[in-house]
């Protein structure tokens, strides 16, 4: 068995689809995160943000909840689908954008990719039993390396105004619990849309009373609409439901091996983004560290021995 790519030579259209679909995941995944930011600066609360998100997420997963069934929750049950709200809902969402109250769009565009994806990968080898190569140990090392890079600054010099390390720890525990539902969904061998939507409509039914019981009509009324309608759009329509469907047709038609290496792409992509749109140019360390943990995660994925020894994908 191959790792989700056939022996067949697959179509020009089906491989271009599969290319085009990768593409906007990464893309998708870099806007969020530039927004995110946008937003903080702007005067948005994290809250705000999240309460706008999964409005717009649970709202547009609703249906296809309610066709898969309700009761049931699209066949995952209520113990799976809680475990799942946990991990991957709104206390992932709130520590993820919580971060960029603290730190730059640098920092979390490259801590929580990276991160995420060598957690979920050690977590795979751990209890999951898959193997854990060479490649993957080395990549692990390097993205560690290059986010000790990106975040030594506000650690080695942090001063009573310094917060970017707490944004940093922020975006850490973020990914811890994002490679927990991500093992999870592998563990459990469930459909990623679904899972997707048991998130979404759950966290619509916590995220919309618990808000409006903390901070109140008045406080909602009183934001400004435009901001917190293109917080939704983007976090909630985007984010959160177009670009893991993008994400899981590359890897119905590229296969694991490749469509794995689009997630590599985001942290540069992000910074490139933020530059023009949020002035935040990253510092010397800081590009070496972005670079460090490009670098590693391409290695973590294998595909730096395809690009250099232009060997076959493993079997």
């Amino acid at each position: 068995m191959t790792d989700g790519i056939t022996k067949q030579k697959l179509p020009v259209v089906s491989l271009a689809s599969g290319y085009a679909s990768g593409l906007i995941m990464a893309l998708g995944a870099s806007i969020s995160f530039a927004a995110a930011r946008a937003g903080i600066l702007g005067g948005l609360a994290p809250d705000d943000m999240i309460f706008a998100r999964y409005v717009v997420a649970g709202l547009v997963m609703l249906p296809f909840l309610i066709y898969w069934g309700l009761p049931t929750l699209a066949g995952i049950g209520w113990r799976r689908g809680l475990a799942l709200l946990v991990t991957g809902g709104p206390l992932f969402a709130i520590l993820q954008t919580g971060g960029y109250a603290f730190a730059p769009l640098a920092h979390g565009a490259v801590i929580a990719p990276s991160t995420v994806t060598i957690l979920s990968t050690i977590a795979a080898g751990v209890f999951l039993g898959e193997v854990l190569t060479r490649s993957h140990i080395a990549g692990a090392a390097l993205v560690l390396a290059g986010i000790l890079m990106i975040g030594w600054q506000g650690i080695a010099r942090a001063t009573p105004g310094e917060t970017a390390w707490i944004g940093d720890s922020l975006f850490f525990l973020s990914s811890v619990l994002w490679a927990g539902f991500t093992v999870l969904i592998r563990y459990w061998r469930l459909d990623a849309v679904r899972a997707t939507s048991v998130v979404a409509v759950l966290s619509l039914c916590v995220v919309v009373p618990g808000y409006l019981l903390y901070r109140g009509v008045d406080h909602l009324v009183s934001l400004p609409m435009g901001p917190l309608v293109f917080q939704g759009v983007v976090q909630g329509l985007v984010q959160s439901v177009i670009t893991f469907m993008a994400y899981n047709r590359s890897i119905a038609v590229l296969g694991v091996s490749r469509a794995v290496l689009f997630p590599a792409i985001v942290p540069a992509m992000t910074v490139l983004i933020g530059i023009p749109a949020l002035g935040e140019v990253p510092n010397a360390l800081q590009t070496a560290g972005l670079v460090t943990v490009s670098i590693g995660m391409l290695v973590a994925v294998g595909a730096m021995n395809r690009i250099l020894f232009r060997s076959k994908p493993p079997t």
